[in-house]
């Protein structure tokens, strides 16, 4: 919202003065400008109409982008531009820059750098695009300007931005290289000047993109050039970029709720079990292919002790009993289930004799702990026939 232009009609309403301090009467609007401690003045507004879809695939320049690492690698070696500008955006310790490196034979290289902010505030998609309108800065201060340019970019996406209608946060940028490319393309010889922006896979051996990654790295680290050599777009303060104050508060409230599962009962015997929980690696293992949805979701019960076994059944009101249905024993638990109850015996060799190929003893750690497991896991439930709906429980029995 706050990237709405003036012509919005909710412009006016989150721009009015203390929008997210109203003390009663709240409205949905007013929490989440609180929310957010930003002023919408900082962020860069996005245009209600997108670029004129008669320009659209008309470009004052060529864009490559190989179809593989392969082809990028070759393309590089065989490009026949005089002169090369290698680009790249980088985030270090948290912040974000840019840098551009003009290479000409036979001449020193040439450098721009543009320290952008905080990695909570700009994107590396936006430093990407900054490193491009750096280059376009080099060729326009370059000497020997009718001649062939290419701006190698190890990043798709910001020369993508170039087919799109320019309406994302960060395309504001792409419209001002556009903009200063059409400029030098009606100021230049056109039989001599030509540019090209080519995809270069980055971290290949390719000199020049290595050496744009260095530089890019240490102006994350604070490093600018003089605001006299950088662009006119670029000497004033770079406006916030709403997709990164977005994800910075997705990490934000990620990281408290991690802290908090952490120190929870079930996040604590999930640790016991995987020691890297909470991570996308169990969530992996659950969504194999071979594994159906019901499946699925018994092992995670399992693995979070919430199981419907009698233990917790009786305890949330939804059985009489706590005893197990198939050998009688007083207490149906998990672990009961899995790796005493005499009535499942023959599944459980099967699943043993999984647990022995890993060189690892049945425990309940192995069983719920283990990626390999699951499919096993899974199958020694189905096989049992626990959950099946014709085995009732205490309670059912009673009630019928």
């Amino acid at each position: 919202m706050a990237s709405l232009p003036k012509d919005h009609p909710l412009h006016a309403k989150v721009t009015r003065k203390n929008a997210g301090k109203i003390k009663r009467h709240k409205a949905p609007i007013n929490n989440l400008l609180a929310v957010y401690r930003y002023g919408t003045k900082q962020f860069k507004k996005i245009p209600t109409m997108g670029r004129d879809p008669s320009l659209k695939g008309k470009l004052p320049f060529k864009t490559q982008i190989a179809a593989n690492r392969e082809e990028s690698i070759r393309g590089a070696a065989e490009a026949s531009e005089e002169v090369t500008i290698f680009t790249d955006g980088s985030a270090m310790n948290g912040k974000v820059g840019a840098a551009a490196t003009l290479t000409r034979p036979g001449n020193p290289p040439r450098t721009l750098h543009l320290h952008l902010g905080s990695e909570k505030e700009h994107t590396i998609h936006k430093a990407e695009l900054v490193g491009i309108l750096l280059a376009m800065q080099l060729i326009s201060t370059e000497k020997h300007r009718s001649t062939s340019f290419a701006i190698a970019v190890d990043n798709q996406a910001a020369i993508q931005a170039f087919h799109l209608d320019l309406r994302s946060p960060g395309h504001h940028l792409a419209k001002e290289i556009l903009r200063i490319a059409n400029h030098l393309l009606k100021h230049r010889n056109r039989n001599n000047y030509s540019l090209t922006i080519r995809w270069t896979v980055g971290h290949e051996g390719i000199a020049g993109n290595e050496a744009a990654d260095e530089e890019a790295k240490k102006v994350a680290q604070g490093h600018s050039s003089d605001k006299p050599l950088l662009p006119l777009y670029l000497r004033k303060q770079m406006l916030i970029n709403s997709s990164a104050v977005k994800r910075a508060h997705h990490d934000m409230i990620k990281g408290k709720w991690v802290s908090k599962w952490k120190d929870s009962e079930r996040g604590k015997k999930a640790r016991s079990l995987d020691p890297s929980s909470p991570s996308k690696k169990f969530l992996n293992a659950i969504s194999h292919p071979e594994l159906s949805r019901d499946a699925a979701s018994r092992v995670a019960q399992f693995r979070l002790n919430h199981a419907p076994v009698n233990q917790y059944l009786k305890r949330i009101g939804k059985a009489d009993y706590t005893r197990c249905p198939a050998c009688g024993a007083d207490v149906e638990t998990i672990e009961h289930l899995l790796l005493i109850c005499p009535n499942y015996a023959y599944e459980r060799w099967a699943l043993a004799q999984q647990a022995n190929k890993l060189n690892k003893s049945l425990s309940m750690k192995t069983l719920l702990g283990t990626p390999e497991l699951i499919i096993p896991l899974a199958k020694f439930i189905d096989a049992s026939g626990r959950f099946k709906q014709n085995l009732a429980t205490p309670s059912q029995t009673n009630n019928s």
